[in-house]
């Protein structure tokens, strides 16, 4: 068992470490978010980046409980959220990642209407053309069409050409 204590200015902390079940105590007066964060990417051995916006101070006292559990309380307790992203964890309040997100789906939107549009005519034999065309309306994009043609019994798709070029911009 590994037992962590220290002060840090008007902090005092106590940890105990169950490194093989990854349980912790946490006894915490005042400490600082910056230092809990440090804390659970030791326990964790992960990256933890915090936004410049992380501030304040911590106070709990918790019993042998995971510290992913521990961590996701402590973000939720005080408005933050993660996200993760390989071996890394990023701290972030939740209004700036709520931004952020929306500020992504705005600009995959702006390079979904500038992808030309492609149309393709497809025959049928096995099925009827207006049967088909509804399943087909519900997987297309937001300016995708689908036109059932009765006479030939095909339907004609009008969608984005290559929307995956869009999502390869992350």
């Amino acid at each position: 068992m590994l037992i962590l204590e220290g002060v840090v200015m008007t902090t005092f902390v106590v940890a105990a470490l169950l490194t093989s079940a990854q349980l912790m105590s946490l006894d915490a007066r005042e400490l600082d978010m910056g230092d809990f964060f440090r804390l659970m990417a030791n326990v964790g051995n992960t990256n933890v980046v915090l936004h410049p916006a992380v501030q304040g101070k911590v106070n709990l006292t918790v019993k042998d409980i995971p510290w992913e559990q521990l961590l996701d309380i402590v973000l939720k307790n005080y408005g933050l959220a993660k996200e993760v992203e390989g071996n890394i964890i990023r701290i972030v309040p939740v209004g700036i990642l709520q931004a952020e997100e929306k500020q992504k789906s705005a600009a995959a939107e702006t390079c979904l209407n500038a992808l030309p549009l492609q149309t393709h005519i497809y025959v049928l034999s096995y099925a009827r053309a207006e049967n088909v065309a509804p399943i087909i309306a519900k997987m297309l994009s937001s300016r995708g069409t689908v036109v059932a043609y009765t006479p030939s019994n095909a339907v004609i798709v009008t969608d984005i050409e290559h929307p995956e070029r869009c999502s390869a911009t992350k």
